[in-house]
């Protein structure tokens, strides 16, 4: 969920290829490495008969990243399944390794990662039902093919939801659906999905998610808090199209 700014990024971009997963079938744990595909570890988990990593079939990132920001869906986050974390870490030059516990996840949210490179994680591989395993699996992409936009140019969940409300409903209330800036449309289907046409821009993206925070803020006094992490020069600057 990082969006680099049209203007560049005036730094270095560490791109890890650990995409190795090992069982240990004695201690049911799976050590995977933090560069491997979530749809790709649930399928894993599917072909070998473990239970719980469904929930991860649709969600189009890494495990570095799920950790990072504890991904989740149907109820389900990354730390459920979460035993350690081994990292790098570039203040003591010294690989290390982190207990779930000492991350504190929450909502789309972990700590003590920062200055780290998330190398691997070891997981609980549980042994399930493979029909419940193929059940779920079903389920989850259905459901997500159902209520949110395939296919096309996305950033997947814009706002985080909270226990008080749902991020879509108020966007969708406030009458945004289909409402776009320069080429990136809030979602017809789910409105806390924002599409974009191809070669839309990273800034349009901003100009939008801004607007639709400030439109929210102003009809029901909740300000949405972005689950999307924008790095670089950007201008809150816009004109709207319908």
């Amino acid at each position: 969920n990082v969006v680099f700014s049209d203007d560049g990024y005036e730094g270095n971009v560490i791109h890890p290829n650990f995409n190795d997963i090992a069982v240990d079938e004695n201690l049911s744990k799976i050590r995977v490495g933090s560069s491997v595909f979530l749809p790709d570890l649930a399928r894993y988990y599917k072909a070998n008969n473990y239970i719980d990593a469904e929930f991860l079939i649709g969600i189009p990132g890494s495990v570095g990243g799920a950790i990072k920001m504890n991904a989740g869906a149907y109820g389900w986050e990354f730390s459920d399944l979460l035993l350690d974390v081994e990292v790098y870490n570039l203040d003591t030059n010294k690989i290390e390794i982190l207990k779930k516990e000492e991350l504190n996840f929450g909502y789309r949210s972990s700590s003590n990662l920062e200055r780290k490179v998330i190398l691997a994680a070891t997981l609980t591989g549980i042994a399930g039902d493979p029909n419940l395993i193929k059940s779920r699996l079903k389920e989850y992409t259905a459901y997500r093919k159902n209520t949110q936009p395939a296919g096309i140019y996305n950033a997947g969940s814009v706002f985080k939801n909270t226990e008080d409300y749902s991020a879509g409903e108020l966007i969708e209330k406030s009458g945004l659906k289909g409402h776009s800036i320069d080429g990136v449309k809030v979602s017809n289907k789910h409105a806390n999905f924002f599409i974009a046409s191809k070669g839309a821009s990273s800034q349009s993206l901003y100009k939008l998610v801004n607007y639709v925070q400030e439109v929210v803020d102003s009809k029901y006094g909740v300000l949405l808090e972005k689950e999307i992490i924008f790095v670089g020069k950007f201008e809150n600057k816009w004109t709207t199209e319908t």
